[in-house]
């Protein structure tokens, strides 16, 4: 299951400043997850690929999942290993700087119930976080 969002840069930023921004692991960490309890770094290089464990908090309650981040030329590849009760889910980003935009594309993976809930969450919550993440762009 696909879904895209995005947010358009604004005119007083330059898409170096995006990428910078984009390429920070904590400060993408702390974007993606606005209810973080903690994390820890796990693996990897944080300047290239890392991979931590975050724990933070859903209305379901407190939930612990692996988040790889792959820094890439344009842009940012995330990826959630999640295991909830009712399952695997997988959801992968790629997060670019393409035409004065930051462009999210989003593949879900797990079973339907979850891809759902899944699917509304990244569109109810990325665009926030779009926002959230050009804001902090401008004071790195």
């Amino acid at each position: 299951m696909a879904t895209n969002v995005s947010t358009p840069i604004p005119s007083s930023m330059d898409a170096y400043q995006v990428l910078a921004a984009l390429h920070n692991h904590e400060l993408m960490i702390k974007t993606l997850c606005p209810a973080l309890i903690s994390y820890n770094f796990e693996s990897g290089d944080p300047s290239t690929q890392a991979t931590y464990s975050i724990t933070d908090k859903k209305p379901i309650g407190q939930t612990t999942y692996k988040l790889t981040l792959t820094n890439v030329h344009d842009g940012v590849d995330s990826l959630v290993n999640a295991k909830p009760p009712v399952g695997i889910l997988t959801i992968a980003g790629k997060w670019r700087v393409k035409n004065g935009q930051l462009v999210e594309d989003v593949e879900i993976d797990g079973n339907f119930m979850m891809k759902k809930m899944a699917k509304g969450n990244v569109e109810k919550t990325h665009p926030q976080q779009h926002t959230l993440l050009l804001e902090q762009a401008t004071k790195a």
